[in-house]
């Protein structure tokens, strides 16, 4: 395993996971990377990151295609959730003579995650120089932790943000240009949607205290997936710029589960009545979809129209699960609708208005329910429905 170049006196020696398939509850169906770079300079080496417990030997192998382990000079954790952190006991065993280092909170971080372990905190006023080539450091607070960091190396105009600008991808590429950037830009947007949503205004305001630096930045090099480079840095910053904004398209998110058939036909027919309307409209049956990609189907999305026949005097539990992995990420700002078929007794779409209005949405005045199979008047009914809904999220 070997090191791989992502800026000059910097290597990308991380590690590939390619069987990760769930990233504490958001779906990943093309596994991660656990991004480690190391900065070299003419007195001293740095390690910026490291990484999952499991995969500190890889780590180690790309390190030594470089330097030996034992000849770092520092380690640099910047931020202590699990898939970054888990293995720093391991890397410095391998790195005796290694200083660590983290932000004010990440010192507290690292000792509650690793029996007291001690580590020296740095701060935005602090530079190290490693002969030639400096560090500076950024706190990040809520971006995603209390403890985020960003690293920045000013002789190499590399930004090192740990998990902003990331993305849930396993590949050989270290580039979004050698991905391709339509593929990088819409990885970035799901992990955005199911990891940052709910921190948006501390994610503007990161992005604006590292514009307000006057740093040049050549390279961006995050802790999960590709990195971005030339022209692409200014794609992914003006991709985060529209999320933090709240901005949003003429478009809806129909998402149903069903039983026989007949909420499903229900929900077909609504999407007929929004494309009638001039609304953008995407179809999903909860059972087959993966919800993080229907949070990140939500991203740009004005509404949500959500159905499903009653059970049990409520809700299918795919959907009530849907709920509740939204109301963690609280995408507030959207328009809700509710619809469904019943029995001899409903509950389903009342649970689901209760739910929607917790999560932040608007709720939409008027619901549709139908008892049993739909009738030809129902399914016209249903489409008339969406197209009234369509109506009302293009007034918005």
């Amino acid at each position: 395993m070997r090191a791989y170049p992502i800026a000059e006196g910097i290597d990308w020696v991380g590690a590939i996971d390619w069987n990760l398939r769930d990233f504490h509850g958001y779906e990943t169906p093309f596994g991660s990377t656990y991004n480690a770079y190391l900065v070299r300079g003419a007195e001293k080496i740095a390690l910026i990151d490291t990484v999952k417990a499991p995969f500190v030997p890889e780590l180690l192998a790309r390190v030594s295609s470089v330097v030996d382990p034992a000849d770092v000079d520092l380690i640099v954790v910047n931020h202590v959730e699990p898939d970054h952190n888990s293995g720093l006991r391991d890397v410095m065993a391998a790195m005796p003579n290694a200083r660590v280092v983290a932000s004010p909170s990440g010192v507290k971080g690292v000792a509650e995650y690793h029996d007291g372990l001690a580590v020296d905190a740095v701060t935005a006023e602090d530079v190290i120089d490693l002969g030639g080539r400096t560090l500076r450091f950024l706190p990040m607070p809520m971006v995603h932790w209390p403890d985020s960091m960003f690293t920045y190396c000013a002789e190499s105009k590399t930004l090192m943000p740990n998990d902003a600008f990331g993305q849930h991808f396993a590949c050989e590429e270290r580039f979004a240009d050698e991905l391709g950037l339509d593929e990088a830009l819409e990885q970035l947007g799901i992990y955005y949607a199911n990891i940052l949503l709910p921190l948006g205004t501390q994610v503007a305001k990161a992005v604006d205290k590292v514009l307000a630096t006057g740093w040049e930045i050549d390279v961006i090099a995050p802790s999960h997936g590709v990195a971005w480079r030339g022209a692409d840095i200014a794609a992914a910053i003006e991709r985060y710029r529209r999320w933090t904004a709240g901005e949003k398209r003429d478009k809806a998110v129909v998402v149903y589960g069903t039983m026989w058939g007949s909420t499903a036909a229900l929900a077909a027919r609504a999407v007929d009545g929004l494309a009638q309307a001039g609304v953008e409209a995407a179809l999903y049956d909860v059972a087959a979809t993966p919800i993080a990609h229907l949070a990140y189907e939500l991203l740009e999305a004005k509404a949500l129209v959500l159905g499903s026949p009653t059970l049990h005097h409520g809700m299918l539990y795919r959907v009530s699960g849907l709920l509740t992995y939204l109301e963690g990420l609280h995408p507030a700002g959207r328009l809700a609708a509710t619809f469904g078929s019943y029995g001899w007794g409903g509950g389903a779409i009342k649970q689901m208005r209760e739910r929607l209005e917790k999560a932040g949405f608007e709720i939409y005045g008027e619901d549709l329910g139908v008892k049993f199979r739909p009738t030809a008047a129902d399914l016209e009914a249903a489409e008339a429905w969406g197209r009234s809904i369509g109506e009302a999220l293009k007034a918005r």
